[in-house]
């Protein structure tokens, strides 16, 4: 018997969240004065030891080849796992581990782990991991299909979920799905867009269903300029026009094309501000190329 089930992503608040940095507000905001001066503030210096993970024992049989195995603990020991932390090895069965086979159909696989110390110094100390894979069944995505307004033809969704029918169900390219959904709908001005997978899971076959929620299209209202370069700016007004529906690929269009002209220090977080006026479907856009810091 088939069931619905909400895809088990911790990373969903993430993937689904607004990809950019939008006011709620009518105003325009001050651009703090970058030219006044500057401050020094000293930065505390954290120490931790490095986890490092020399090898991981399975205390029974798994499906994952070697070859994987490796990649998984190839990556994770490129990471920040603090050896001092005794949760880093949780966080290793669960982001590492866990998400491997995941992304392999064993949707409903249970991974635990327990670190034995194999000695170490005083910046970095190395591991031997037991771990306990419950892999459960291997599961087949049997189908994609969307369901909501959409201004988009079905078949050009279905290509942004990078993932055919018939494969083995793969958790991170429903993810990728997410994203490249995220993105294509913000570049038709839905910067407001989410949507929630869900899966219907009958025998050994998972079909998904993406909930799509455009809210409101947006267009460009005014946009505010602050540099000394008139080239940037009229190089700038060409990718962003008023009147024109809003999309940020655009601005990340013109910010890799113009990378070379941008200021030292230049930040998109810090440096481009929006202001959405959700009634008008209006966003106000300012960007501070000054060089002064």
């Amino acid at each position: 018997m088939a069931r619905r089930l909400a895809l088990p992503f911790g990373l969903l608040a993430a993937i689904c969240g607004a990809p950019h940095p939008v006011l709620c507000s009518g105003q325009f905001p001050v651009v703090p004065e970058r030219c006044a001066g500057t401050s020094h503030h000293r930065k505390a210096i954290i120490t931790w030891r490095k986890a490092f993970i020399a090898r991981v024992d399975f205390d029974g049989p798994i499906h994952l080849s070697q070859s994987v195995v490796a990649q998984i603990i190839k990556e994770a020991n490129h990471g920040r796992m603090n050896a001092d932390d005794p949760e880093w090895v949780k966080g290793f069965a669960e982001v590492g581990l866990r998400e491997m086979w995941l992304n392999h159909g064993f949707y409903k696989v249970n991974v635990t782990a327990e670190a034995h110390s194999l000695g170490g110094n005083s910046s970095i100390e190395r591991f031997l991991v037991t771990a306990h894979v419950n892999e459960g069944l291997q599961y087949w995505l049997s189908g994609v299909r969307f369901v909501g307004a959409t201004d988009v033809p079905e078949a050009k969704l279905r290509e942004a979920v990078p993932i055919r029918d018939g494969e083995p169900f793969d958790v991170s390219r429903i993810k990728e799905g997410i994203q490249s959904l995220t993105k294509l709908y913000d570049s038709l001005g839905y910067i407001d867009f989410t949507t929630a997978p869900f899966v219907d899971v009958d025998d050994d076959r998972i079909s998904v269903v993406f909930h799509l929620d455009l809210q409101k299209q947006y267009r460009v209202g005014k946009v505010e300029i602050r540099t000394v370069d008139s080239r940037l700016e009229i190089r700038l007004r060409e990718f962003v026009r008023p009147g024109e529906v809003y999309d940020s690929g655009a601005v990340e269009d013109f910010l890799k094309k113009n990378k070379s002209a941008l200021p030292p220090g230049f930040s998109p977080t810090d440096d481009i501000y929006l202001v959405r006026n959700m009634k008008a479907g209006i966003v106000d856009l300012g960007f501070d190329f000054r060089r002064c810091r």
